[in-house]
């Protein structure tokens, strides 16, 4: 009885402690998180929260591994609850709806690197999941042609550029880059791109780049993803 009265005890200490690192994040970013401040904000001594976290950076982990994870479990949701030809859609939605609620979060795990940390490999695992969850989305894209709002030609991917073919050829054979059988380099240059296109229109919006230019992100965000179904 003890013994589950302590761990129950150090497991709300350690939720604990990871919230006050949260508000921290919120109001001065990854540099302003400081186990001391947070003991103190805990009514704690900084040796005494020592006891439930070795470091900053096991503190920093912590907290980067339940953001991939709630990140993850959003983005499987949407896509398992989509209709096939839908998937892409909602999973472009998810991404941006989660960045925007929780854009601290976002930023920890997409932002500006933190001085000084290395992801232990379990936080690089669970990204690999979300790149699989991507491949997998990206995959539906175009199969139900115009009717679904995918690609042309009753659903055929249209033919790659020369640039784009290039890079196929470049990533070809790279690794799987998440669980599973490892994906053809066209797959791999097809779900990069969708990545990074989608993350820098979410990157942008998320830091306020967008503000006082007059329009609403929102709209800009649909018609990429409308280019992506689309082979664009």
């Amino acid at each position: 009885m003890a013994t589950a009265r302590r761990e129950r005890y150090r497991k709300q200490t350690r939720e604990e402690a990871k919230a006050v690192a949260l508000a921290q994040l919120s109001e001065s970013g990854t540099a302003g998180i400081s186990v001391n401040a947070i003991a103190k904000a805990m009514g704690m001594t900084g040796p005494a929260l020592y006891r439930y976290f070795a470091s900053r950076d096991e503190l920093l982990t912590e907290l980067i591994t339940d953001t991939y994870r709630d990140l993850a479990e959003t983005l499987a949701r949407a896509v398992a609850d989509a209709a096939p030809a839908d998937r892409f859609r909602a999973l472009a939605r998810a991404l941006r709806d989660w960045a925007k609620r929780q854009p601290d979060r976002y930023l920890l795990i997409y932002g500006t690197p933190v001085p000084g940390y290395h992801a232990p490999p379990e936080t690089t695992e669970i990204a690999a999941g979300l790149m699989r969850t991507i491949f997998d989305a990206c995959a539906t894209v175009g199969e139900a042609g115009e009717a679904g709002g995918g690609g042309v030609d009753g659903g055929r991917q249209r033919p790659l550029t020369e640039l784009e073919a290039e890079l196929a050829r470049h990533l070809e054979g790279t690794g799987p880059w998440g669980p599973g059988e490892e994906p053809g380099g066209e797959m791999k240059g097809r779900a990069l791109r969708t990545w990074t296109r989608l993350h820098g229109v979410i990157s942008l919006d998320v830091q306020g780049q967008f503000t006082g230019m007059g329009f609403d992100p929102s709209v800009l965000f649909e018609a990429e993803i409308d280019a992506l179904v689309r082979g664009g």
